[in-house]
């Protein structure tokens, strides 16, 4: 009887199990029937994802003028693409929200493309769209926030600071109460950290549908890169500490109303993307002075935030990098690596045992000597905050 009564239960909790969808499905639900989700630009992996409107059974649904403008985006001519973001941010003002809301699973495919644009015109643009959707879009917004939040928060640390500004004001415009923007970024943390991971994996190479130009293409791959670090850096500071010196940041600041147990779970996933770079330890050796600088502010805001999730092979690791960086001699990296390197030796001050000390201290000689490499300013600045603090 007793076993009869346990094979039931099993038969029962089987079928609870099969009825219930999974994350991924869950996920999956939020796409229109053959909508393909890609990472940065409309890539998965190193190969880009055709997402034609034409093969997408939910562009069916959409105005035929809106479809014609999403096409227009989608080509390589610079004019056509300025043009239709143009024509479809005056056509929102046409629209209902529920009419908005369903443009979404397509714009976000190109619009992932768009921000890795070479024109910065473009990239500027594509924000000033944004903002116009999903101020059209209203409530009809939230359930297409998951698809767009990746790109959306990694496009706010543009190096063109006209496209960063645009980035911004249409997060704004999305949640224009700063705790529901931090919100946004804890209860969907998962697939901005996924986002940022593709990025980091992407190489120049594989940027190759995008641009034809070599230099073009090692532009964009920095641009992707840079700024990926700088939203890791200013996502782990409104995380654990509430403050940013990010102005991307300041839209996202106060207390959070969300479940203490999904910050927790953003937290961890946090920790596991640092951990896995080695707390981004070769970008810190790039030979792009914009990567090296926003690994050093990924760094610091590491070192600031979860100190205590760095293992000793971490700490030994970069060590040597950072007391040896006053071999740096581009004045634009000098600031956020003063930063690293003053807040790792305060928290981990057995690090000069473990490092070249001597070494270190030859280069830092070198490095006064020859006048800062011309931040002298920056770096009397800094120890004048440092001797205040």
């Amino acid at each position: 009887m007793g076993k009869s009564k346990g094979k039931a239960n099993a038969k029962a909790k089987a079928a609870r199990t099969k009825s219930r969808p999974a994350s991924s499905s869950l996920a999956a639900s939020l796409l229109p029937p053959g909508y393909t989700s890609a990472g940065f630009g409309g890539y998965v992996g190193g190969s880009l994802v055709d997402c034609s409107l034409t093969s997408t059974s939910g562009s069916t649904n959409i105005d035929a003028e809106v479809t014609r403008h999403l096409k227009h985006i989608s080509r390589r001519d610079t004019t056509t693409k300025l043009k239709a973001l143009t024509s479809l941010s005056v056509l929102t003002r046409q629209k209902t929200s529920m009419e908005i809301g369903a443009i979404f699973p397509l714009w976000a495919f190109e619009y992932k493309k768009l921000l890795l644009d070479y024109n910065k015109e473009v990239r500027r643009a594509t924000h000033d769209t944004m903002a116009c959707l999903v101020s059209a879009a209203g409530r009809d917004l939230a359930p297409h926030v998951k698809l767009l939040i990746g790109p959306w928060w990694v496009s706010q640390f543009d190096s063109v600071y006209e496209a960063s500004q645009a980035a911004q004001r249409s997060f704004q415009t999305a949640f224009p109460a700063k705790r529901r923007g931090l919100d946004a970024l804890i209860v969907y943390s998962g697939d901005i950290f996924t986002y940022i991971e593709e990025n980091l994996e992407l190489t120049p190479e594989s940027l190759l549908g995008l641009a034809t130009a070599d230099d073009e293409l090692e532009e964009m791959h920095q641009q992707v890169l840079s700024s990926s670090l700088l939203a890791v850096a200013a996502v782990l500071d409104v995380f654990l500490s509430g403050h940013s010196e990010s102005s991307a940041s300041e839209n996202v600041t106060g207390k959070s109303k969300v479940a203490p147990d999904v910050r927790d779970t953003a937290v961890l996933t946090a920790k596991k993307l640092c951990s896995s770079h080695r707390y981004f330890h070769d970008f810190l050796k790039s030979q792009r002075p914009a990567i090296r600088s926003a690994a050093y502010s990924v760094v610091r805001s590491c070192i600031k935030n979860i100190p205590h999730a760095m293992s000793e092979r971490h700490k030994k690791g970069l060590a040597g990098t950072i007391l040896g960086s006053f071999k740096e001699n581009n004045p634009a990296c000098h600031a956020p690596m003063w930063d690293a390197l003053i807040l790792f030796t305060k928290s981990f001050p057995d690090s000069w045992t473990t490092a070249n000390a001597q070494k270190s201290i030859l280069r830092l000689w070198n490095f006064l000597r020859n006048g800062c490499y011309g931040s002298c300013w920056k770096i009397t600045t800094i120890f004048r905050y440092e001797v205040q603090n």
